[in-house]
């Protein structure tokens, strides 16, 4: 069952926005509700934000991050371990190309950022393996590696996220991408949360690393899909603070300072269009972040920008989440960033199974 409903300032919670005063009105936020919502659900949503801040989970500790990876000699065509800077310092600060298998040259591009709680995953990890549908719909994939926070703290991921974005757009006539618009995705934790950081530093130097090289090319995405992701590392529940500790390198819960690396805080009047997906039984990163994004995006540029996607029940790292369905939605969204004049010709309701094998160690 599926409820379409929207957003408005009913859903201003107190202390919201930390204080920061916002015009009366803000364009309603686009939000479906799937699973087994009830009419209370969507009639009570603000009492339901509520609770959700105030609950203290049960499970105090993170999903464990899958032990498998994609078997990318499935594709039929990938460039692989590409490093994406010229002060290379990790072997995570490399890409995939996953070329999909409709369509001609230059290809439409996503950039996918894996999750693993800033502390885990890879580029290659099975948790993303929805994401590899959007090859069998006409867009290429690359799946960027980022340094972990054992590696090192913020901004580090942000820098590597940016300069990933900046090669490929000095090499996109060598990889045959159309870079002119590219949508971020990112899933869990830390790949929602860098895709939306992404958006929330378009446009400012001081977020980039120019030893990285590749200056002279734009970090700039033209939109976001989040799954799961972080948007506040300043409200984490206890679950998700020994994360955002290890990356900020100090105890980020309520902390001002770390609202450098909180997309909420950083949202501005030239932001993206921006889906966001997450279940309302997320236990490590609670689906009132992605509410609270949403609303305050549409709220600081003025306009429909941001549309809420939430299934009922489902936790952090929830199947409910990476559905044909769910994916579908998410493809018609960036369909509309990066085929903005035509409709895609290579849509289909083909979802193939996505092959996995064991870890062998992938960055």
């Amino acid at each position: 069952m599926t409820f379409r409903i929207t957003l408005t300032t009913l859903l201003m919670l107190p202390g919201l926005f930390g204080g920061t005063a916002l015009a009366t009105s803000i364009p309603p936020v686009d939000l479906t509700v799937s699973g087994q919502a009830s009419p209370e659900l969507l009639a009570d949503f603000r009492q339901a934000l509520e609770r959700m801040a105030q609950r203290q989970p049960e499970d105090n500790q993170s999903p464990a991050a899958s032990d498998t990876r994609i078997d990318l000699d499935q594709f039929w065509k990938v460039e692989r371990d590409i490093s994406y800077t010229l002060s290379q310092e990790s072997p995570r600060q490399q890409l995939n190309i996953v070329y999909p298998f409709e369509g001609e040259p230059p290809y439409r591009t996503i950039v996918h950022f894996h999750g693993g709680d800033w502390r885990s995953g890879s580029r290659q990890s099975a948790a993303s393996a929805p994401v590899y549908w959007a090859i069998y719909q006409g867009y290429a994939l690359v799946d960027v590696g980022y340094r972990l926070a054992d590696e090192a703290r913020w901004p580090a991921q942000l820098h590597d996220a940016k300069a990933a974005i900046r090669y490929l757009r000095a090499n996109a006539d060598q990889y045959e991408l159309d870079t002119g618009r590219i949508v971020a995705m990112g899933g869990s934790a830390s790949g929602g949360h860098l895709a939306q950081m992404l958006a929330a530093t378009n446009g400012d130097a001081v977020a980039e690393d120019p030893d990285m090289g590749y200056g002279e090319h734009s970090s700039d995405i033209q939109g976001v899909v989040s799954r799961a992701g972080v948007s506040d590392i300043t409200a984490m529940p206890p679950p998700g603070r020994p994360a955002a500790d290890a990356l900020m390198g100090y105890p980020a819960y309520q902390s001002k300072v770390a609202r450098e690396a909180s997309p909420v805080a950083q949202v501005h009047n030239q932001f993206p269009p921006i889906l966001l997906l997450h279940g309302t039984n997320d236990r490590v990163v609670p689906f009132a972040q992605s509410a609270r994004m949403a609303i305050r995006v549409n709220a600081v540029t003025g306009h429909p920008r941001a549309r809420l996607r939430l299934v009922v029940d489902a936790g952090h790292r929830d199947q409910a989440l990476a559905t044909p369905a769910v994916m579908t939605q998410t493809l018609d969204f960036v369909d509309e960033i990066l085929f903005p004049e035509d409709d895609n010709p290579h849509r289909s309701s083909f979802y193939p199974g996505i092959q996995t094998i064991g870890n062998e160690g992938s960055r």
